[in-house]
């Protein structure tokens, strides 16, 4: 089919060229059979050699013209002679074939050449002149092709993409239809971004009855998921049948049965664990109860001597000698940090963390001992630099990690002395687990540092507030304010016995440290009031610079004090008021494109863009295609347009308070509403206000504001370190 035939769905063609090609999104050029070629883009992973049916319509790019938009494709197999010849001769996976052979091939096989490739490889390899062998890999090239036609063609109503389907049919082998037509809930498991409810609405329209048993095991092994994506490592026995029965809506009396023996046979063949406590029948992944025992049982060591100050006789009068001015509290901190291989030191706002670490620090250093320290997120690895004049790593940079592999584990330890971890409170058990895996503890003492009133880990676990309430470690929390902490920090403190202080006094230039406005009781005036804090306060009266001094945070993604809608609000006020740019709206569901000048925040680890989750920079350079130039904290990193790596940039004006730990902000402009009292707590209100390092304004409305502080954690995680000794298998 020519590119002349008009407005055509259909082309049919070899790939010529790859401009760009990804997983999810390709584009390069099509030679039509009459010899014409045309661009194409869309949903497809392309290579060259390729032999294509695309399915979609003809668009015109800004920068490029006329080209096919790809909506669907699958491999073309039926061709005629000086196709096929070509396909052979081309095709950078058919090896040992040139021109001349791939033209035999071609004309004697022709219309019989499915069935010759099956049936006689040996024929084929002589009449060609070539070995059996590559006769025998072009059969698995061609039938890999057929195959995934058929599969793409079942696998059409679940919309996955051409690369998924290849990733499936990698992994099940020539039975992948089969096996998913068997149990089509394999798919939650198998791909990512394929959930229970989205494979489970597919499946039930192609008629599989609500009791078939894949569907109730994929339904008990979703709660389990779900429970460790809400932070837990296990859950009860009774509670994850009644959750499952629950989500699976089976309308029987024997629902409940079935789901029990279900949660059994699980167990039984090892997919799931089951550990007993007091009574209780605790489910988790096995791999999640591994990891909390070996966990257990490092910190249950880290009590021993630590071996670089064992001939220190009097550790506290070394320690007296490099810092005088360390408060009791933190003379223990110190002390523990040189007299045992583990240690944690935890305080709020203002208890002298930094100040203890520094003279730990200085200690170590002194004697030559190698320390590093390191955090989380580049965030917090960078606040930590700053605040230390020590480098600091992120613990996945300091393990290794590629993206796919960790360079440091048991056969091969991190080579420290001393490892000092600061924002403890962030670190999930996976994430700890990989870290003392890499350590020998026989040499590296470790210090771990944090603020268990912060909110805990968004992965499963709590590891720093289970180690402070069960003291597995020598732990030191600092509970007095230094008197240089300040009125934000005392005011920050507050939150935590449940008030709130009023506002502060004005300082010489007129900014508040601690600044309370609780009388916006309609939720559609915070917005207002924080654009006209934009348009005429936070510079012209306060002297922030409105994009980089300044933070919103809010507790939530949705509504009017969410962070979507203020991203969009004030990304349209700023570009204006800053720069003359009008932005373009943005659709109902969409997300705003980055302009020039946005402040954005990367929401995922890119190991070959070099760039963190958590990660916030300036756009300094759009194309027109939609590819972006950012500058986080010096480094330009630059982004293709169509890359997939553009859905991880988000506008940063506003972030959710979860999304904000580890940072620091001049200046931070906290929502706390009666509209989130769903998500209120005090360790919520306490981690928002210690992200402030000059000013924090508090803005919502007094009921609110109040019951924020008042309000404790009901939510506590369900981990096995927090439960203590009485752990076995049933």
């Amino acid at each position: 089919m020519t590119a002349h035939a008009g407005e055509s769905d259909v082309l049919c063609g070899m790939v010529d060229t790859v401009y760009y090609a990804a997983p999810q999104w390709s584009s390069g050029r099509l030679k039509l059979s009459d010899g014409d070629t045309v661009r194409f883009a869309g949903k497809l992973f392309a290579r060259v050699g390729d032999l294509l049916t695309l399915r979609g319509h003809w668009t015109r790019h800004p920068q490029f013209g006329r080209q096919f938009e790809v909506a669907s494709m699958e491999y073309d197999m039926a061709l005629d002679t000086d196709g096929l010849a070509h396909y052979l001769a081309n095709h950078p996976e058919v090896k040992g074939i040139g021109p001349a052979k791939a033209r035999i091939l071609a004309e004697r096989f022709g219309s019989e050449f499915d069935r010759a490739l099956a049936e006689e490889p040996e024929a084929m390899a002589k009449a060609a002149h070539v070995p059996v062998d590559s006769i025998l890999a072009l059969r698995s090239l061609w039938q890999a092709h057929a195959l995934l036609n058929r599969a793409s063609a079942w696998l059409a109503s679940f919309e996955l993409t051409h690369h998924q389907v290849t990733s499936l049919l990698q992994r099940l082998g020539n039975n992948a239809v089969a096996v998913l037509k068997e149990n089509p809930y394999l798919l939650a498991g198998e791909i990512p971004g394929f959930g229970f409810k989205r494979v489970d609405k597919v499946a039930l329209k192609t008629g599989v009855p609500k009791s078939h048993q894949g569907r109730i095991r994929a339904g008990v092994l979703e709660c389990v998921k779900d429970a460790l994506d809400t932070g837990h490592c296990w859950v009860e026995y009774q509670d994850l049948v009644d959750r499952a029965n629950t989500l699976l809506t089976m309308d029987d009396l024997d629902s409940w049965r079935w789901v029990a023996d279900a949660t059994d046979a699980l167990v039984k063949e090892g997919t799931l664990a089951e550990v007993s406590h007091a009574g209780q029948r605790l489910v988790a992944t096995p791999a999640m109860v591994e990891m909390e025992q070996f966990l257990s049982d490092t910190f249950r060591r880290g009590g021993s001597p630590n071996v670089h100050f064992r001939d220190e006789p009097h550790v506290v009068r070394l320690i007296e000698r490099h810092a005088p001015q360390l408060n009791p509290g933190q003379l223990v901190a110190a002390s523990n940090a040189l007299s045992f291989m583990i240690s944690l030191v935890s305080g709020g706002a203002g208890s002298g963390k930094t100040f203890t670490i520094k003279a730990i620090l200085d200690i170590c250093e002194e004697r030559g001992l190698n320390v590093i320290l390191a955090a989380p997120t580049g965030k917090a690895a960078k606040r930590m630099e700053q605040v230390t004049g020590h480098e600091a790593f992120t613990l996945h940079r300091l393990l290794g990690y590629n993206g796919r592999d960790y360079r440091f584990g048991p056969d091969n330890p991190v080579d420290a002395d001393v490892l000092v971890i600061d924002e403890m409170s962030m670190v999930d058990v996976p994430l700890a687990w990989r870290l003392f895996q890499a350590l020998r503890l026989d040499h590296t003492a470790v210090v771990l540092v944090g603020d268990h009133n912060q909110l805990p880990p968004v992965g499963p676990g709590n590891v720093l507030r289970d180690l402070v309430q069960r003291r597995l470690v020598p732990t030191m929390v600092l509970e007095e304010i230094v008197r240089q902490a300040g009125v934000l920090k005392e005011n920050s403190i507050a939150i935590l016995s449940g008030t709130v202080p009023k506002s502060s006094a004005r300082d010489a230039v007129g900014r508040r440290a601690w600044h309370v406005l609780d009388d916006l009781d309609i939720p559609d005036h915070v917005p207002r009031f924080i654009c006209d804090m934009y348009q005429q306060v936070l510079a012209q009266k306060l002297n922030f610079n409105p994009i980089t001094d300044v933070q919103v945070l809010t507790p939530t993604h949705k509504g009017p004090m969410g962070t979507r809608a203020l991203n969009i609000l004030l990304q349209r006020l700023l570009q204006k008021m800053l720069y003359g740019i009008e932005t373009p709206p943005v659709p109902e569901g969409r997300r705003p494109r980055p302009l020039v000048h946005d402040k954005v925040i990367q929401t995922k680890n890119n190991y070959e863009l070099g760039v963190m989750n958590g990660a916030v920079g300036i756009v300094r350079e759009a194309t027109l295609g939609g590819g972006l130039e950012i500058d986080f904290d010096g480094e330009s990193k630059e982004i293709p347009a169509k890359s997939p790596w553009l859905q991880d940039i988000e506008l940063a004006y506003a972030l959710s308070i979860h999304k904000s730990q580890g940072s620091e902000y001049p200046c931070v402009i906290v929502i706390i509403h009666k509209s989130h009292s769903f998500q209120h707590h005090r360790n919520l209100f306490y981690t928002a206000v210690t992200r402030a390092r000059e000013t924090a304004i508090i803005l919502g409305d007094a009921w609110g504001i109040r019951e924020c502080a008042r309000k404790r954690s009901t939510a506590l995680r369900q981990t096995f370190l927090s439960l203590g000794p009485g752990l076995e298998d049933p």
